[in-house]
């Protein structure tokens, strides 16, 4: 299958300009896709026609207004956030912590759904922020319980090595036994995580649960934190067809 097509390609520089922590230039997209200059330009100009993209005024690019649209629009009718929101605030309720609901897409972790702590917590994970599919208890857990050959295609595009696939598929079938994964500062210094997978009815990787907590509030009392987010992930793996 042909995945450079022009509609790829436009699609990639509407990807990345989501996955920028800040506006970004044409060059820029042209030398982290590898795509010719003219034609970045070419493709953002479609996507400013469209609303898709913005211009700051600075020559820097970021995502536009429909892109708003699309993101309300995926939050009013996608059905596994709306099964998952009233659970992950009874969850973020019970615990005290924060809680994320995750997906896999394009190499990433991405959180489409949070209910922040109301305690303070010093943490990364905002709703539509991606994370690397490589570090952290969600990551491990996506990668772990997605299909094998995707699992091997993620990691090797995360820059791992062949030789050491192996060593990453051992430690995903001891998350499997386990049922979970947790971390510990892996992507902020001194954050807790445990993360549970979502499996529809046919066993089939739906996205992840996640609960954040600073290790000094979690260490005493993370045998509870584990078992009410497996227990959140089973309920809900159970409402997936």
């Amino acid at each position: 299958m042909n995945y450079n097509t022009p509609t790829d390609r436009l699609l990639q520089i509407l990807v990345s300009l989501g996955q920028s922590a800040e506006a970004i230039s044409a060059k820029a997209l042209s030398e982290q896709l590898g795509q010719p200059l003219s034609s970045t330009y070419r493709h953002l100009n479609t996507l400013l026609r469209w609303g898709l993209a913005e211009e700051n005024g600075q020559g820097r690019y970021l995502p536009g207004p429909a892109c708003l649209q699309l993101a309300k629009k995926f939050d009013r009718e996608a059905v596994l956030v709306t099964l998952a929101k009233p659970e992950l605030k009874r969850l973020a309720e019970q615990s005290q912590e924060s809680v994320a609901l995750m997906v896999p897409s394009n190499g990433q972790a991405i959180c489409i759904e949070l209910v922040d702590s109301p305690q303070p917590l010093r943490c990364c994970y905002q709703k539509g922020l991606a994370q690397p599919l490589l570090v952290g208890a969600s990551a491990r857990v996506l990668l772990a319980y997605m299909d094998e050959a995707q699992s091997v295609s993620a990691l090797l595009a995360q820059g791992v090595e062949p030789e050491e696939v192996a060593t990453y598929q051992r430690s995903f079938a001891q998350i499997r036994a386990a049922g979970y994964a947790v971390s510990v500062s892996e992507i902020d210094d001194g954050i807790w995580g445990i993360s549970a997978p979502l499996l529809d009815s046919r066993n089939r990787l739906q996205g992840a649960i996640s609960l954040m907590a600073p290790a000094t509030r979690a260490h005493t009392r993370s045998e509870r934190l584990i078992r009410w987010t497996q227990d959140v992930a089973l309920r809900l793996s159970a409402r997936l067809d």
